[in-house]
Order: C-alpha cells, then sequence, then structure tokens
C-alpha cells in the first residue's frame, strides 16, 4: 500500500510553499468535540456492534492572495475518534484539500486542486468482508478556461485518482481470491459555454471521459457521455443547472468485454427564499464504478436534499437526505467472481439532522442523528441499517 505518511508530507509541503509567499491571508479554525452512540459500526446485519465513542475533529481553511492573479485555498480535516467497544478501540482519519487558481492571461484562468482523503468506507461497500474499511484516496485535478468572445469561453478540464484499501486481501490479493478493490481512475473533459441571456441563462455542449482499472487484471470499465446542459440564475435566489445527455460504455470483466448505452443527467437548484433558509438539491444519473468486489460497473441513479434553518440569532438547524439506487448487469460481474452471476439491485438511504446552540461569539453547543439503511434484491450484497447520535461542543476562532 503506498504510504499515507508521503501523501501528508508532499501535501503540506504545497500549503507551507504557498503560505509562506502570500500577501494577504484569512485563516479559520474549528474544534468539534462531540460524543456519541452507533449501534452498528461495522455495518452488517449479523453480529451488530455498537459502541460508544468520542471524537475530535479539527477544521483548519486559509484563503490565501498570493499575488494580483493567483490565489490559493487550503483546509485540513484530521479526526480522532477513540471507540469504547469495537477493533481497533482508536482511529483516525484525514481530508486535507488544496485548490491554486491563477489568470494567465485576461483570457486564460488556470486551476489546479488536490484532495486526499484517508477514512471509513460507509455505504455500499462489501459489508462483513473485513472490519477494517479504511482507505486511502487521492485525486488531482486540473483546468482551463479561455474566453474565446464577451459571450463564449471553452472549459478543458482532466484529473486522476487512486484508491488504496488498508486491508491488502481486500484492495489487492490474488485475482481468484482477493477483492482487487484498489483502483486507478482517469477523467477528462471538455465543454462550450456561451450566454444565452446576459447574467441569467447559459447554454452548455460538453462531453467527459472516464477509464477506470481495478488492481491487477480483473478490469474496469470506459465511458464517454455526450450532454446539453444549462445553467440559469431564476432571480436572486434561486439558481439551477443541468445536463441532459447519453453515455456509451464499454465494461471490462477481466477477459470479455461488455457494451452499454445509457442516459447521463446532472441536475441541481439551490433556494435563499430568506436571509435565514437554505434548501438545495442535485439528482444524477451515470455509469458509475461498483462499490463491491463482484461487479466492475454500476448504472446508478442518486439524488439529495439539504435544508438549514436559522430559528433564531443563535439556533440553527440542518437536515440533509441521499438517495442511491445501483443496478449492476450480470455482464458487469468479475470474470474471477466463482459465485451466481445474476442481475443485482441495491439501494442506499442516508438521513441525517444537526442542530446548533451558539453559546457566545466563539462557542456552540450541538446534537446530532443520522440513520443509513441499505437494502438489495440479492444474497450477493449485505443488507444493514445503522444509527448514530452525538452531542458535543464547537469552537469557532
Amino acid at each position: 500500500m503506498m504510504n499515507k505518511t508521503g501523501f501528508m508530507l508532499v501535501a503540506l509541503a504545497s500549503v507551507s510553499v504557498a503560505t509562506f509567499g502570500a500577501r494577504e491571508r484569512v485563516v479559520r479554525f474549528q474544534n468539534h468535540v462531540r460524543v456519541g452512540y452507533d449501534d452498528n459500526v461495522y455495518q452488517t446485519d449479523d453480529d451488530k456492534q455498537d459502541t460508544m465513542f468520542i471524537t475530535d475533529i479539527v477544521n483548519l481553511s486559509a484563503k490565501i492572495n498570493i499575488s494580483s492573479r493567483t490565489d490559493a485555498l487550503l483546509y485540513w480535516q484530521p479526526e480522532f475518534r477513540y471507540r469504547f467497544d469495537a477493533d481497533p478501540e482508536l482511529v483516525s482519519y484525514q481530508d486535507l484539500y488544496a485548490r491554486l487558481n491563477h489568470a494567465v492571461s485576461q483570457r486564460a484562468f488556470v486551476t489546479l486542486s488536490d484532495r486526499f482523503r484517508y477514512q471509513d468506507k460507509d455505504g455500499q461497500s462489501d459489508l462483513g468482508a473485513t472490519p477494517n474499511q479504511n482507505y486511502l484516496e487521492n485525486e488531482l485535478m486540473g483546468a482551463v478556461d479561455y474566453t474565446l468572445s464577451s459571450l463564449s469561453l471553452v472549459k478543458v478540464g482532466a484529473g486522476y485518482e487512486l484508491r488504496r484499501w488498508d486491508e491488502e486481501a481486500y484492495g489487492g490479493g490474488d485475482t481468484m481470491t482477493g477483492g482487487n478493490n484498489d483502483y486507478d481512475q482517469i477523467t477528462a473533459d471538455a465543454s462550450y459555454i456561451r450566454d444565452l441571456k446576459a447574467n441569467t441563462t447559459q447554454g452548455i455542449l460538453g462531453a467527459n471521459y472516464v477509464t477506470h482499472a481495478y488492481n491487477g487484471d480483473r478490469g474496469g470499465f470506459d465511458s464517454v457521455a455526450g450532454y446539453l446542459g444549462v445553467d440559469q440564475n431564476f432571480n436572486p435566489n434561486v439558481t439551477g443547472n443541468a445536463r441532459v445527455g447519453y453515455s456509451f460504455s464499454d465494461v471490462d470483466t477481466g477477459s470479455d468485454n461488455t457494451d452499454s448505452t445509457s442516459p447521463y443527467l446532472q441536475a441541481g437548484l439551490d433556494f435563499n427564499p430568506t436571509s435565514r433558509t437554505t434548501l438545495n438539491g442535485s439528482v444524477g444519473y451515470s455509469v458509475y464504478r461498483a462499490e463491491n468486489s463482484i461487479y466492475n460497473a454500476q448504472d446508478r441513479f442518486n439524488l439529495a436534499l439539504g435544508a438549514r434553518q436559522d430559528i433564531t440569532a443563535k439556533i440553527s438547524l440542518a437536515g440533509s437526505m441521499s438517495y442511491t439506487h445501483s443496478m449492476y448487469d450480470a455482464d458487469y460481474t468479475r470474470d474471477s467472481y466463482t459465485g451466481v452471476i445474476e442481475d443485482a439491485n441495491d439501494d442506499y438511504i442516508v438521513l441525517s439532522l444537526r442542530a446548533s446552540y451558539q453559546v457566545n461569539r466563539n462557542n456552540f453547543l450541538e446534537a446530532g442523528y443520522e440513520y443509513s439503511v441499505r437494502m438489495t434484491d440479492t444474497d450477493l450484497l449485505g443488507e444493514y441499517n445503522r444509527n448514530v447520535f452525538d452531542i458535543g461542543w464547537r469552537l469557532r476562532l
């Protein structure tokens, strides 16, 4: 497995270089200390393990103006969690993000970003395959915006993402017996954007490409999608976007290939009816990587809704819901899988609610609840439900 410390040193070195050369900095710090209860820490329907926990989450962010044409955004979130009745008892996770924006000229604008994660997998992984579902993920992205005229511009981007699991047998291992869930993924996209109505409507013509390869000779998939889109400012309080098209995919199962076509959809809406209320939602449909060791791809539909309400100047309430419906075609099954081969559907729902009370300028009391459930129509994939409660204190500087 790749060395997590090496990734952290590279990322922190980048942060230090940018900060050292900065002309102006805005730094924000938050610390969350929470005590809670998890009734299914390993996300399995068999032999559920519950535990109390204490967690400390630090948020450190900085906006750095390096020059009149260059700025950077930095974000670091380490988490340290002690679980009284789980193995291991003490776990730690990392989330580090850095973005550099640079105006090359009046027409050309470049963005480079890198996101590093080390965390526990929630949701649709192979539940019960291993109690250690921790993984390292790094995503490097780059994009260029080039203005053609006062009405139009072109965006071109590319990215490289990798994931490495702590558990060697799950991430790598022998092709016939191991999970081979480690992967590398390359993406590319291009779009032409034109103002159809000044400050209100933009039309978009675009395409994206994904090539995804799992560890060893397990296979993966390639996908090309073409789409038409629109970004719309309905009024100062409502904005929306939509991308509609079609994708063409080639799923490599190890020694065989399966061609498929499917709709492509991405849409979102942000609504701020008052200064105290925020509502947002998104919906999508696309070919996506499999979240298990059996299939190499999925046709995925996802829906997300979120809301925040400042009830008073000191009390706020936030809630969210996400729903993912995964459709696994039997033809997407990896060749080395020796079990029953069949189509499968998988539904994953997460509901969360968090309340906050501002004690004074810098201190907050918080309480949260999250419910997650996974349902499938096959014995190939595991089902479970999970409840997590917590209360805590947040310091903001």
